[in-house]
């Protein structure tokens, strides 16, 4: 047998390695023949724990939210290292541009999260088509109104329109593939007509999605090129009535923007991401009848297969076979930053 390959869990925080060092992940280690040490493990570490000491002794180094960004002097205290694998969705907030020119691989449990993030935009599509909020009950109190069903609207003449085209995107395509809808549009800036074609959509501009759409959905990475852009403006020029659903990233839109086009009664939405979270038990968004929310749970399930499947995409690299979700540089231009304002 080889010798053993020395993995890192470089996180601090207790909480974040109990959400993923499991049973499952201790197999894969045994199976793989990686020794995982997790300093955090029994507590957490200290603010100014020193990382660099014990990065020459690894191989590979695994991250999660608020870990450090790996950057080029970063991974200079770690020689050996060659591969990197986030345990969450977005590298871009544990690397920089100077990540990328060094000659460590990257990789992410991304595709695991799109997964939940496709399947909640799927219930929410279903949701937005059948104007579940105005007629149904969903709690006590909140009582059923009969002989509305006019207002439900056609899966076979809807309008989906999907801002961005990332891994949840992709899923999502695939699982709205059998509803057959009148017209899947899909604004990406990295996508090729050609490309979107084959997944089963139409490329189109943000101004068609923003028009056309009976339901919009917020899909793409929250960078700077994407922060606040879908404003007053934006929403004046969506349908009257149509949906308005959110997964990705609060900054996407402008909240003054977003409870003004609500309050209006111009829009509907549902909504899993917030500016501040929790959301204040204040928050005029619970006064509006327009509006369905859930606490950004959207890419919950499936957190117990993310450090999984980086021990795999690091059995991948280290065999030699190219890793399933590899980040490339242009891609992480691509990706959410969480620090944006």
């Amino acid at each position: 047998m080889n010798e053993p390959k020395k993995i890192l869990f470089v996180n601090a925080c207790k909480s974040r390695i109990d959400t993923f060092w499991n049973k499952e992940a201790e197999e894969k280690c045994r199976k793989y023949n990686f020794i995982m040490d997790i300093p955090a493990l029994n507590g957490d570490c200290p603010e100014d724990f020193n990382w660099a000491e014990l990065l020459p002794d690894y191989d590979a180094i695994v991250t999660t939210w608020s870990s450090p960004v790996c950057t080029k002097e970063f991974l200079a205290a770690a020689p050996k290292v060659k591969v990197l694998g986030h345990s969450a969705g977005s590298i871009a907030n544990v690397t920089d541009a100077t990540t990328f020119e060094t000659d460590v691989r990257l990789t992410t449990a991304n595709p695991i999260m799109s997964e939940a993030v496709a399947e909640w935009s799927l219930l929410a599509t279903l949701l937005a088509q059948r104007h579940s909020n105005q007629y149904a009950s969903f709690h006590k109190g909140h009582r059923m109104v009969w002989g509305v069903s006019d207002i439900i609207w056609d899966l076979r003449k809807l309008t989906v329109g999907l801002w961005g085209l990332g891994d949840t995107t992709k899923n999502l395509l695939k699982l709205l593939a059998p509803l057959r809808l009148g017209e899947i549009l899909v604004c990406s800036n990295h996508a090729s007509e050609e490309e979107i074609a084959a997944l089963g959509a139409k490329k189109a501009s943000l101004e068609e999605l923003l028009t056309r759409s009976d339901i919009f959905h917020c899909l793409v990475g929250a960078n700077k090129e994407n922060l606040r852009r879908i404003g007053a403006k934006e929403f004046a020029m969506m349908k009257e009535g149509s949906v308005f659903v959110n997964a990705g990233r609060s900054k996407l839109s402008c909240p003054d923007a977003l409870l003004e086009a609500l309050k209006s009664g111009h829009i509907r939405a549902i909504l899993d991401v917030f500016e501040s979270e929790p959301l204040e038990e204040d928050s005029p968004l619970y006064e509006l009848d327009n509006v369905i929310m859930t606490p950004h749970d959207a890419g919950y399930t499936g957190r117990d297969r993310f450090l999984p499947f980086v021990l795999d995409e690091f059995d991948r690299f280290f065999r030699g076979e190219p890793m399933l979700a590899e980040i490339t540089g242009a891609r992480q231009k691509t990706m959410t930053v969480e620090a944006l304002k």
